[in-house]
């Protein structure tokens, strides 16, 4: 089974989702619209609304993903050793662990790590934190080759009620520290959902 959390950042924006579904190739069992602030928060938000799953992805309403994106990530994640796959953005060259766009991500994944972690909201290196935490867990983070995704800019305070750059920037020593941390040991990956 396939969920979609998708986060909508108190934008009423669900024209990207409707774009996502169409090109999806494959049957969504479960879409939850999340009009939350805080991405972390409203991801687990998301998360504790499913049960019985085997990959969720986490869409945001800024990304329109390619055709087929839904069958090329099942398709991808029956590596069982990633746990988290991501589609790159446009513009996006190179092979880095830390994924950032839409995630993919097993139910194994969110057994094995559970929440988010809030304390980098509203916005800030959450996605970087959730793969880190994933590959000190023993699961591989994953690009998926040969395919794009495209990013709708959208990166003014406009959009978000803050600046992105800003909030990344007053979060940054301590998501250092986190991966530190999560890395030697001395932190726990797991936070409770």
């Amino acid at each position: 089974m396939n969920a979609v959390i998708y986060l909508n950042y108190q934008n009423r924006n669900i024209e990207t989702l409707f774009h996502n579904i169409k090109n999806a190739g494959k049957h969504i069992d479960l879409i939850s619209i999340i009009d939350e602030t805080g991405i972390a928060y409203a991801i687990n938000k998301g998360l504790m609304q499913l049960n019985n799953f085997d990959y969720v992805t986490i869409m945001g309403n800024d990304i329109l993903e390619p055709d087929n994106w839904l069958v090329t990530r099942n398709q991808f994640m029956q590596d069982k050793t990633i746990g988290i796959c991501s589609i790159p953005l446009d513009g996006f060259n190179g092979d880095s662990l830390d994924l950032i766009g839409n995630f993919t991500i097993s139910k194994e994944t969110i057994n094995r790590l559970g929440a988010f972690n809030e304390e980098l909201d509203p916005y800030g290196a959450i996605d970087l934190d959730y793969c880190t935490r994933c590959r000190a867990s023993g699961l591989h983070t994953k690009f998926i080759p040969l395919t794009k995704a495209t990013h709708i800019e959208q990166n003014g305070s406009d959009a978000y009620g803050y600046n992105k750059m800003d909030l990344v920037k007053k979060t940054w020593d301590l998501h250092n520290k986190n991966v530190s941390d999560y890395s030697n040991g001395t932190k726990a990956y797991y936070i409770p959902l």
